[in-house]
């Protein structure tokens, strides 16, 4: 995809959201307070659920089922429809499909099965890593091809438990330099590696006998292997060098953090020739757009694959100040996160703090689970009520947070009045207004419920602003073989698009 089409894909998206910028960043705290539901919902959507047995109806036909054979609920039909227009992957021509991506990158098809190792890790993330890790390693050989007599070294950012590192050592065989912000976590991850390599053969010949529908004997029980079971190919994790092919460090990744001189701290046989791909499984807010600056900035860095998540994580440059709880990390972040490319830096464009937070939620994984909006939502809608009835000041002031084991409205007001008491405040509340705000908005939670699914309707929209200021940053930078791709399944990992770019001869 070209630059100009980028562009042209921005400005149309960026045309569909200017009437809808405020409904994106308004607050589900003050839904009734505010009155969202008629201040933000069309009026054609709201004729369409006249009572609260329409409002559970349009839910179950639209969302749940996805039913068009009737032209009822029009108007919330074709308020999804005009949505999805701009999501990336219903938009022909943003993404680089693999198919694409191999010719791109001189790819043979890969079929092969990943090599699945359950341990360790949850489902969810065992399926990041083994596709990340294969899809590195064939990104990393086809780079080499150019740079036959080059050793590749692999920086992972934002490295946390070790997940994709100590994958790429042991099964691919790479020199890997992990690197976290926090020292407690690249100590936990070495841990982790240490204990996952002792373990290593026997999970992979595990793994290769489910591979060929063969159940294996745990630890305790021997018994020969059927015929059909082929000898295990020695691992890379045979290799008595194996240990020195994961190392950590904590540092905290700037643009101009210099990762040869890191790589050669720790790998003495890495030079300043060597070829470094950058990469990073998830990396937070403002880390994803820093590895596309560390990418650019250093010479020797060739390619990179970032999948980032965590987008109200996100410093925005043109954005009023925002509250940010690490305060430790907010001082350190001179770089902005968005937007990155200068077409949107030209247009000074602001995103807000709701709207990026309303970017990180997943419709496919609501819709494939059928999930009712939490009723801690409700609730806290409910009891900013209460608030603005007894304490006007406080209103949207007071910070609540995750409140947990309650079992009904009543004592999820205690609980945050308890939590209200730490924060020196001393809201008090009336058992006969609690009882009478659940009475007199008994139905708003099935409408909160709807506009919840409307609003969230914008998610992934947002999203595509997001991913393709970075994609378009890198086309201004000069380098054409920069593509954005789908690596995950949606209702598995929701955070599933990667940049992945390499620097050509000309752009080196």
């Amino acid at each position: 995809m070209s630059s100009s089409q980028i562009r042209a894909c921005l400005e149309e998206i960026l045309n569909f959201m200017q009437p809808h910028w405020e409904f994106v960043n308004c607050h589900m705290v003050s839904y009734l307070t505010e009155k969202h539901w008629q201040n933000y919902v069309p009026a054609e959507i709201r004729n369409e659920v006249a009572d609260v047995e329409s409002v559970q109806h349009c839910i179950e036909t639209v969302f749940w089922q996805n039913d068009d054979r009737d032209n009822k609920y029009s108007g919330v039909k074709q308020f999804v429809a005009n949505c999805g227009k701009y999501y990336l992957d219903k938009n022909v021509g943003v993404l680089t499909t693999i198919e694409q991506l191999n010719q791109a990158f001189g790819l043979v098809a890969d079929e092969t099965e990943n090599l699945s190792i359950k341990e360790f890790m949850s489902e969810k993330k065992r399926h990041e890593v083994e596709i990340t890790a294969k899809l590195v390693d064939r990104l990393i050989h086809s780079v080499a091809r150019q740079n036959i007599d080059t050793h590749n070294y692999i920086v992972d950012a934002g490295d946390g438990k070790g997940y994709l590192s100590s994958r790429l050592a042991l099964q691919y065989g790479y020199h890997v330099l992990g690197i976290d912000f926090q020292e407690l976590n690249t100590e936990n991850a070495l841990e982790r590696n240490r204990k996952l390599q002792r373990v290593w053969n026997g999970l992979v010949k595990r793994a290769e006998l489910q591979q060929q529908g063969i159940t294996s004997q745990r630890r305790g029980k021997s018994k020969n292997l059927p015929q059909s079971a082929a000898p295990m190919p020695e691992t890379k994790a045979d290799s008595a060098e194996n240990e020195a092919l994961y190392k950590t460090t904590a540092a905290y990744i700037t643009p101009d953090l210099n990762i040869v001189q890191l790589l050669q701290q720790h790998f003495t046989q890495a030079t300043d020739t060597s070829a470094i791909c950058l990469t990073g499984l998830h990396t937070c807010g403002n880390l994803a757009t820093t590895c596309l600056r560390l990418f650019h900035e250093q010479p020797q860095c060739k390619l990179i694959c970032n999948i980032g998540c965590c987008y109200h994580l996100l410093q925005e440059e043109y954005a009023a100040p925002e509250y940010f709880a690490n305060e430790t990390i907010s001082a350190r972040q001179t770089t902005p996160g968005f937007p990155m490319s200068q077409f949107l830096r030209d247009k000074h464009l602001t995103l807000g703090r709701n709207a990026r937070m309303l970017a990180t939620q997943s419709l496919e994984r609501v819709i494939s689970e059928r999930s009712a909006m939490n009723i801690s939502l409700y609730y806290r809608a409910l009891l900013e009520v209460l608030i603005s009835e007894s304490a006007e000041e406080l209103r949207q002031k007071l910070q609540v947070g995750k409140v947990r084991k309650f079992a009904n409205f009543n004592e999820y007001v205690a609980l945050c009045c308890n939590k209200f008491a730490t924060q020196n405040c001393n809201f008090r509340w009336n058992a006969a207004a609690v009882e009478r705000v659940q009475e007199q908005f008994a139905a708003d939670a099935h409408y909160m419920h709807l506009f919840y699914l409307l609003r969230m309707c914008f998610a992934q929209v947002i999203e595509s602003l997001i991913l393709l200021d970075r994609l378009l940053y890198l086309k201004e930078m000069g380098y054409a073989g920069s593509h954005l791709v789908a690596v995950f399944d949606a209702v598995i990992s929701p955070r599933r698009f990667g940049i992945i770019a390499v620097k050509d001869a000309a752009s080196s």
